[in-house]
């Protein structure tokens, strides 16, 4: 690293991956130490200690963030930077150690020692920002950041209830163990859905909204989707039956066949709008973020994140 250039400020997520990420951190550590890279970093205490940390090291004057966890670790450093209206100054950065890591994986980073590197070579790409307009769990409005996906209903409700302890079987299997288990009870509810100028409303048993191919470890929910075209891929994905539920899943294990089924529509578009009657969580990156009724809109290229050029992935 050049002699003026500062190091990057690393929140590190020892929990990530359901705890893996304390066996991998000093591995971490350790490149990161051999390339000067470590600078600063902080262990995150509890949820949205990521948060509150990227934020201060934004008033600190640091240029790089960087999320040492999964995309829950992202999640909170994204939304530091967005809130403190510091994308034009502040680059963010990931090391892989979580549970699903699909950010980085579609960034081209599969390996910490591979994000390690770009982090050393300062080499980016801005990409797109989800900005979402929802309400906290007493009814009070708020407005939440994601780089992954926005989702209501059945699928983030069968991500919101995987233990902790659970994720440490690896990426795609906790959520795949979860699904198994819920789907003995209700898989769908009424949506109010409009995607830019068209109504959609219905029953359905999920409408998700995705920046990126993956979701849920390695599963290919929205084939060729960019995170820099200044778009989301939108799918509905009706109220299907457990035989067409488990179809959609394979789909997304055999290379994105399931949007092929009935039931499953896709969209790409810049504003979507989601209510339901029922009280609804809205999933973002993997947290239970919000709540329903949202409005989810495009920021087309908002955040500079630390990756191989899209050339290279």
């Amino acid at each position: 690293m050049p002699e003026d250039q500062r190091p990057p400020f690393h929140i590190v997520n020892l929990h990530s991956g359901g705890g893996v990420g304390s066996r991998r951190w000093p591995r971490v550590f350790e490149l990161l130490s051999q390339r000067d890279l470590i600078g600063d970093y902080q262990v995150t205490r509890y949820p949205g200690h990521g948060y509150e940390l990227a934020r201060t090291a934004i008033k600190q004057g640091f240029d790089t963030i960087v999320a040492v966890g999964g995309d829950g670790t992202i999640y909170e450093a994204l939304n530091a930077i967005m809130d403190e209206d510091a994308a034009g100054d502040v680059c963010l950065g990931t090391i892989p150690i979580g549970t699903g890591n699909d950010v980085s994986k579609c960034l081209g980073m599969l390996r910490p020692a591979r994000a390690i590197r770009n982090i050393g070579d300062r080499s980016h790409r801005s990409i797109d920002v989800g900005r979402v307009e929802a309400h906290d769990a007493a009814g009070k409005p708020i407005v939440r950041h994601f780089a992954l996906e926005a989702s209501a209903g059945w699928v983030p409700e069968v991500s919101a209830s995987v233990p902790t302890w659970l994720k440490r079987l690896g990426t795609t299997a906790p959520y795949l163990l979860m699904a198994g288990v819920k789907m003995a009870g209700s898989m769908g509810r009424d949506f109010v859905v409009q995607i830019d100028d068209e109504f959609y409303d219905g029953r359905y048993n999920t409408i998700s909204v995705h920046n990126v191919e993956l979701w849920g470890g390695d599963l290919l929910v929205a084939p060729g989707a960019e995170p820099d075209d200044g778009f989301f891929d939108v799918i509905r994905w009706a109220d299907m039956g457990r035989a067409s539920v488990v179809k959609a899943v394979q789909g997304q294990r055999k290379g994105g066949t399931h949007l092929q089924l009935d039931g499953v529509d896709h969209h790409r578009a810049r504003t979507i709008s989601l209510a339901s009657g029922k009280r609804t969580i809205l999933d973002l990156d993997g947290e239970s973020a919000a709540y329903l009724p949202a409005r989810i809109s495009v920021l087309p290229r908002a955040i500079r994140f630390i990756a191989p050029p899209k050339e290279c992935c």
